[in-house]
């Protein structure tokens, strides 16, 4: 078991750190260009300041033996959720922390299967599309992912990170939970050509050197890749805890293996012991019978 671990952490890992690089691009991106436009006309950079619905995405596993890894995870949703005012919904990607939540008092809002046995993006989707549903429809205010980071073969840190709205929770101001962020409704009714025009219409009130970068207009770019930032970050946090979770196994697995070595050499020991204390014994007992006859 440490062996099909440890191939499969190999794999999922380089997996993990290529993701990183576009993971991390994707966000850069989206950072340069979200000062140039006006971040109350898109949902997903613009949220109220109190939270009245939170959603958390916890990345666990679907199988045991595995150390601490599930354990430190609801651990870490356990504080995650004193520290919350709000009803906090869960959903769970990985069946072996459903249990321990319940028990927390927690809601279990949906389930999947975990994906650390055939990593891919399309299987993260469908979680990335649910949660995006649900923030769209104002259902949640804010949405939350726990995973495992992975830093080391023996070092994994639980961490939580806020998915939606984009924009870091310290930074949201104004606006009740109730109000249509959406400032330009009219917007949404327009062709992609109109939408184009209509975004350089509004660029024009607010001059920037960057702006010629991009084609067609910030607004139009941010339409597109705010989605994508969203099922890639999910994806990022999933890799993470799969690489995580294999090299949790590994370890756990390879302690076990010192442990029944060593529990096997001590068992060698006390057998050897007892069997030299027998044969003793009964070189005693002859030694004695024979003093015995002589006398």
């Amino acid at each position: 078991m440490e062996l099909v671990a440890g191939a499969k952490m190999r794999r999922v890992v380089s997996m993990t750190m290529d993701s990183r690089h576009y993971s991390g691009s994707v966000k850069s991106i989206v950072e340069d260009i979200r000062p140039m436009i006006n971040q109350r006309a898109h949902p997903l950079l613009y949220g109220c300041k109190e939270a009245e619905h939170t959603i958390l995405v916890v990345a666990a596993s679907d199988r045991g033996l595995c150390g601490s890894f599930n354990a430190q995870l609801v651990k870490k949703c356990a504080e995650f959720l004193k520290s919350r005012t709000e009803p906090v919904k869960i959903v769970t990607v990985g069946k072996k922390v459903e249990l321990p939540l319940q028990k927390l008092g927690a809601q279990i809002m949906a389930s999947f299967p975990s994906i650390s046995n055939a990593p891919s993006f399309d299987r993260s989707k469908s979680v990335g599309q649910m949660v995006y549903d649900e923030f769209l429809s104002r259902k949640a205010d804010r949405v939350f992912v726990c995973y495992s980071d992975f830093k080391s073969t023996i070092t994994q840190v639980p961490t939580i990170v806020q998915l939606l709205p984009i924009i870091p929770e310290e930074e949201l101001s104004g606006g009740t939970c109730k109000e249509n962020f959406k400032e330009d409704d009219i917007r949404e009714e327009m062709s992609d050509a109109e939408k184009i025009d209509y975004d350089r219409s509004r660029m024009s009130k607010y001059p920037n050197d960057y702006t010629v970068t991009f084609e067609p207009t910030p607004q139009y770019v941010l339409d597109h890749l705010l989605p994508r930032l969203i099922d890639t970050r999910l994806y990022q946090a999933m890799l993470e805890s799969a690489a995580s979770e294999f090299s949790s196994r590994m370890m756990a697995m390879r302690s076990a293996t010192d442990s029944a070595n060593e529990m096997l050499d001590n068992l060698t020991f006390t057998f050897n012991q007892a069997r030299q204390a027998s044969i003793t014994r009964e070189i005693s007992e002859i030694s004695a019978g024979k003093a015995a006859l002589e006398n």
